[in-house]
């Protein structure tokens, strides 16, 4: 019998697929293929393209650190900023990564007054 990726709730090990010799062009165009709404994470860099389907574990673990930041940063008074879900990518580099959370602590000044597109279930999508 063999493990179907269409039962996601089961999984208890991430799953990854790894492609050679992406374009950059391809990995802007799968990402808007793709939307927002998923639960694959992609990562670029050097035309190398991973994508990853986070396990159950992984997402609890996720939860976890998220919390110790949040409290970290709550009990040493540190300006902070959190975003879930979010797109990271630099064309100048041609590399990208989607985070499972990012936060800004130390640099939080350097996003204040930026438009950032915060939709719920969506991800926050920062280009350089």
């Amino acid at each position: 019998m063999t493990v179907s990726a269409l039962q996601p709730q089961h999984q208890e090990v991430s799953q990854r697929i790894i492609l050679k010799g992406i374009s950059w062009q391809t990995y802007k165009t799968l990402l808007a293929e793709l939307g927002d709404h998923r639960a694959s994470r992609l990562a670029y860099k050097d035309n190398i393209l991973e994508i990853t389907m986070p396990s159950n574990r992984h997402e609890t673990n996720t939860k976890i650190l998220e919390r110790i930041i949040e409290a970290l940063t709550e009990e040493l008074d540190l300006p902070n900023k959190g975003f879930r879900s979010t797109t990271l990518n630099r064309e100048d580099l041609q590399r990208g990564a989607e985070p499972d959370s990012c936060y800004y602590i130390q640099s939080v000044d350097r996003i204040q007054g930026r438009e950032l597109d915060l939709a719920r279930g969506s991800r926050t999508r920062f280009s350089a």
